[in-house]
């Protein structure tokens, strides 16, 4: 019983982690998609092995969903801060 409580515990703390990081709509917002995504999995599992299929089901969802997050908010911000970067270490070479 130790591991479903377990998973199902790390999964609600990752998803209000996530939600609270996105949320707040700081610099490090976007790294609360990953948090969301870990959500989701861990529950589809949780949901999975205690036979919960509807909790599972909406997880596997919001997993396609976190997705499309990482996808359209966390790769262009991973794109511009190398960009940044890339151009920060231009002006220091020059």
């Amino acid at each position: 019983m130790m591991m479903l409580d377990i998973l199902e515990w790390t999964g609600t703390i990752c998803g209000i982690a996530g939600a609270t990081l996105i949320a707040s709509n700081v610099r490090l917002s976007p790294w609360g998609w990953w948090l969301f995504l870990a959500s989701s999995l861990i529950l589809s599992l949780y949901g999975l092995l205690i036979g919960a299929y509807g909790i599972m089901l909406l997880n596997l969802c919001f997993v396609m969903t976190n997705l499309l997050g990482i996808t359209r908010v966390w790769v262009p911000y991973m794109r511009s801060r190398t960009a940044m970067a890339a151009d920060f270490s231009g002006q220091e070479a020059g």
